[in-house]
C-alpha cells in the first residue's frame, strides 16, 4: 500500500527533523530466525535522497547489513511531536560504496502515522461473543535449584 503524499511528505521531514534534533530513528529487520532486530543508525548515516529513497550506512558485518543482504524489508520508526511514523521500505545495496561502510538504498514502500495510546480501538460487540486478548509469554528459563 502506497503512502498518500501527505503521510509520506510528512513522515520524510520527520526523519529529517530527527536527524536535526539528534533523536534515534529505529531500524528494525527480521533475522533469519525470525527475531526482529533493531539497529539506530548514528546521524547522518540515514539520509533522505528522494520523496521515495532514503539512504543508510551501517557496517558491513553488522547483524542488519546481513538481514538487508538476505532481502529482508525495513520498518523505521520515527518520532516526531506529536506522531510517531512507521515507514516500510525495501533495500538495495549499493556496491562500491566509499569507504567501510555497506551503503544501502532503501525505497519507501509505505508510510503511515501511528496508532496513538495504548488502548485497542473499540469494536463493535456481535450479540452472543465476547472478545479475549492473549498475551502469550515464552517458558520461563530459571533454573529449578537442585538438592544438595
Amino acid at each position: 500500500m502506497a503512502a498518500p503524499p501527505d503521510v509520506l511528505s510528512t513522515s520524510l521531514d520527520a526523519i529529517r527533523s530527527a536527524q536535526a534534533r539528534q533523536r534515534p530513528v529505529i531500524v528494525i529487520t527480521c533475522a533469519a530466525d525470525g527475531r526482529p532486530r533493531v539497529c539506530v543508525p548514528d546521524a547522518g548515516e540515514l539520509r533522505v535522497i528522494e520523496d521515495r529513497r532514503l539512504r543508510v550506512a551501517i557496517w558491513p558485518d553488522n547483524p542488519t547489513a546481513i538481514d538487508l543482504d538476505r532481502g529482508e524489508p525495513v520498518l523505521l520508526v520515527v518520532t516526531g511531536s506529536p506522531d510517531v511514523h512507521l515507514i516500510r521500505a525495501t533495500a538495495r545495496r549499493l556496491v562500491g560504496a566509499a569507504m567501510v561502510w555497506a551503503h544501502y538504498d532503501l525505497t519507501i514502500t509505505s508510510a503511515r502515522i501511528a496508532d496513538q495510546g495504548t488502548t485497542p480501538a473499540p469494536q463493535p460487540a456481535q450479540q452472543g461473543h465476547t472478545t479475549k486478548e492473549t498475551l502469550e509469554t515464552a517458558p520461563s528459563r530459571r533454573r529449578t535449584p537442585t538438592p544438595r
